[in-house]
């Protein structure tokens, strides 16, 4: 459901607008983008109304996002885990979206297991419960923005870290890698 994926990214969001104002920078609320279709939006911004002053402020306002983020997330897929079946795995179907293998993402293996614990074994896979596919989104969502490039969080921490001219090389690697 797109709504799921509002309330994400407007928490999100939410992240950026608090760490800037935590900072003394106008900023507006959340603007959603909106898609005429079936998706709901295209994403959401903030935006300054005034520049950064420095790189600790940009790094703090970079990833408050990612946190927000992850504060509901990794609940919201927990919860969905604990609600999910345990199955078997298909040997034949690699990408088998009936019973998803934990073992594609390192984090997703560490929770499946903190979760369903001994019911997780060898050649199991999980039937996921919406909820639980609204927070494998919301990580790989996550993920994403992570990536060192440009405008992404990712791109603005790395810009904090190792200042502009690193950042557009490290980007550039990461690009090519992609």
């Amino acid at each position: 459901k797109s709504y799921r994926r509002e309330t994400f990214t407007l928490i999100h969001e939410l992240g950026h607008y608090f760490a800037a104002s935590y900072y003394r920078i106008r900023a507006t609320l959340p603007y959603f983008i909106p898609f005429p279709f079936f998706l709901g939006t295209l994403g959401a911004f903030v935006q300054r109304r005034e520049p950064i002053p420095n790189r600790q402020a940009l790094f703090d306002i970079a990833i408050a996002g990612p946190i927000a983020g992850f504060v509901v997330t990794i609940p919201t897929l927990l919860w969905g885990l604990s609600q999910s079946k345990v199955v078997a795995l298909s040997e034949t179907n690699v990408f088998n979206f009936e019973a998803l293998d934990p073992r594609f993402s390192f984090l997703f293996a560490i929770l499946s297991k903190l979760t369903l614990g001994n019911q997780l074994e060898p050649g199991m896979g999980i039937a996921l419960h919406p909820v639980a596919i609204a927070g494998y989104i919301g990580l790989l969502i996550a993920a994403l923005n992570l990536m060192p490039v440009g405008q992404l969080d990712g791109g603005h921490i790395v810009h904090a870290v190792f200042g502009q001219k690193t950042a557009v090389a490290i980007g550039q690697v990461t690009r090519i890698l992609a």
